[in-house]
């Protein structure tokens, strides 16, 4: 009982410290272009992680999957970058709404790319959740036709880099995933960065590094969560993001969450929780 108790304390706080992050990003939009929001993110945590594995640093570089680490590296960069772009043009709360289509098409992707069966059931689900979409974005307006792209790339980005994850398997140091993932991405911004970059006030440098700091948090949170409880237990409780993102929302940005966003959300979180839940229970019978 107290291992789950941590695992789902260490789980929240995960979704916590990624939302403190999502709401720095998005404040930063407003005055620095987006690849060096995106850049200043990867560089910090770069740093960050470095310090901490610097004793075995050796070990944690080694892989025999390279080319797989950098396929995953350059998803969870596409799905940065799109989810920032989100945050320039959509209310914090209706980006990270959409996001969590995510689980869903992996569902998509996981039929795909690692030949699962899905029956029916799961299939209506993630049309239902698709629909969730629907309601956030409101089809025919400015929004859909195009800032509503954004969250939705940066979704189907990370649904990409969570299946490749599982392609990888336990073979990996999760250090080395955790390390790759980071160095890639601040090797692909900075060379992006080049023709955009933007002078930062001296006042913005702390917020700027915090934002690599909360996400190298989140991420060793999410690996202490894993730990202590699987992660089929603990899916449901990434929707707090959408409590998190709601509070954030309303008091810094002064964003309140209308009808169309509450109806989609409610939608998609019940479309993600109900695939959740058929594929704990087709884990239970497989066991048995």
């Amino acid at each position: 009982m107290k291992s789950v108790t941590s695992g789902i304390t260490f789980m929240i706080l995960t979704i916590f410290l990624f939302s403190i992050m999502n709401a720095l990003a998005k404040g930063f939009t407003t005055h620095y272009p987006i690849i060096e929001i995106v850049w200043a993110r990867y560089l910090s945590q770069t740093i960050f992680t470095t310090i901490i594995f610097l004793p075995n640093i050796g070990k944690t570089i080694k892989t025999k999957r390279i080319t797989l680490h950098l396929f995953r590296s350059l998803l969870l960069f596409g799905a940065t970058i799109f989810m920032f772009s989100g945050f320039k043009y959509l209310s914090l709360i209706s980006t990270v709404t959409i996001f969590q289509v995510g689980p869903l098409v992996v569902v998509i992707f996981s039929v795909i790319f690692l030949k699962e069966a899905v029956g029916f059931r799961r299939w209506l689900s993630v049309i239902i959740g698709f629909a969730g979409t629907l309601f956030i974005l409101k089809p025919g307006t400015e929004m859909f036709a195009l800032y509503g792209f954004f969250p939705i790339m940066a979704a189907i980005c990370y649904a990409g880099y969570a299946v490749s994850t599982r392609k990888l398997g336990a073979e990996e140091d999760p250090k080395t995933n955790f390390f790759y993932t980071s160095l890639v991405g601040t090797i692909i911004s900075s060379f992006m960065l080049i023709p955009y970059f933007e002078p930062m006030a001296f006042k913005d440098l702390a917020l700027f590094s915090m934002l690599g700091i909360l996400g190298g948090l989140g991420h060793f949170s999410l690996v202490i969560a894993l730990r202590r409880s699987e992660a089929s237990f603990l899916a449901p409780f990434t929707y707090f993001d959408l409590i998190f993102a709601t509070i954030l929302g309303i008091v810094f940005f002064a964003e309140y969450p209308d009808i169309y966003v509450l109806l989609g959300a409610f939608l998609i979180v019940s479309a993600g929780i109900y695939t959740w839940y058929r594929g704990r229970v087709k884990r239970m019978i497989t066991k048995t």
